[in-house]
């Protein structure tokens, strides 16, 4: 019963924020700004979006490597792009996370608990990068905007990543937050998790590989986003974009919406305003993220079903 009404609130919530913006959008001017877009910008965006996907594939490829676990990297692919897609269907990004560690699991035999250890390691990793890039540019650039909220929402994500860097690499930290647990099995199950991230406490190599890995995602993700927006005839500086994008896909990966929906699109919204974007253009460049997002989850999702029974057999 809990998990039903979870996921009546997070797509309520979604529809509420996504009926919210439309209300203070206008509409045809929003749809205009699709339709006059730059269509070779517009593939550019969405070719570079697609390869930074591959790039988080080749970080999770690292991990399980790391763990002796070799695995195909298009079967791998086949798992992400699943997942990918389960992530935006499904009320939160665990659904998908879920979906590729058990098939990846079942495919080399290993405990599930072994191949979401490498999961976790590739999300947090993520956030490492995100916040390596929202540092740097924000010494550079943050006499531009005049703005505490950019500071405040710097130092919540820094919070979130101890928070998580204590749970992963310390076992005393990780008792602190879950020796309370009362279920014997599902503690059991988060000890064995624990156990494959907190071994990569040693490999520094591979830590900074992974982080490097991570700090060009997000670096792509901006000028993913400038793209998008020179497609639209939309103006914004590349400072901007390192500065906003991380912060706007911290908050879109927040639990509570379906996909991010609506989240996205009011933090962009909000952050990009203040640099003198339309909030038109803002919410048109944010659908068609998350349009990119679906189109290459769909694809991963058909190849995945094409090629169910034959992997089966």
């Amino acid at each position: 019963m809990k998990k039903i009404l979870s996921v009546i609130l997070r797509v309520s919530i979604t529809l509420v924020l996504l009926i919210f913006l439309f209300s203070k959008t206008d509409v045809p001017s929003l749809i205009g700004v699709v339709r006059d877009a730059h269509k070779g910008r517009l593939f550019s965006a969405f070719a570079l979006f697609f390869f930074l996907n591959i790039l988080v594939l080749l970080r999770w490829q690292c991990l399980l490597r790391r763990r002796g676990l070799r695995v195909g990297t298009f079967r791998l692919l086949l798992a992400y792009l699943s997942g990918l897609l389960f992530n935006l269907v499904l009320p939160s990004t665990i659904g998908g996370d879920t979906v590729r560690t058990l098939d990846i699991a079942d495919h080399t035999g290993q405990d599930s608990s072994v191949i979401l250890g490498t999961v976790v390691m590739d999300r947090v990793a993520g956030f490492f990068g995100l916040f390596g890039v929202l540092l740097f540019s924000l010494v550079f650039g943050f006499r531009q905007f005049h703005d505490a909220s950019i500071l405040a929402a710097a130092a919540v994500l820094l919070a979130l990543i101890v928070l998580f860097s204590g749970i992963m690499f310390s076992r005393r930290f990780f008792t602190a937050c879950f020796g309370w647990l009362p279920f014997a099995r599902l503690k059991e199950y988060l000890k064995r998790v624990h156990a494959v991230t907190w071994a990569y406490r040693q490999e520094k190599g591979t830590l900074l590989a992974i982080w490097l890995i991570s700090m060009a995602v997000h670096v792509g993700l901006a000028f993913q986003f400038l793209l998008t927006a020179q497609a639209l005839g939309a103006s914004v500086s590349v400072i901007s974009c390192l500065i906003f994008v991380p912060m706007v896909t911290a908050f879109s990966s927040l639990p509570v919406s379906v996909g991010g929906l609506g989240l996205r699109d009011a933090a962009t919204i909000f952050v990009f305003t203040k640099v003198g974007m339309s909030p038109e253009t803002a919410f048109a460049i944010s659908l068609l993220t998350f349009g990119f997002m679906l189109l290459i989850g769909l694809l991963g999702g058909v190849s995945y079903v094409s090629t169910l029974y034959r992997r089966r057999v």
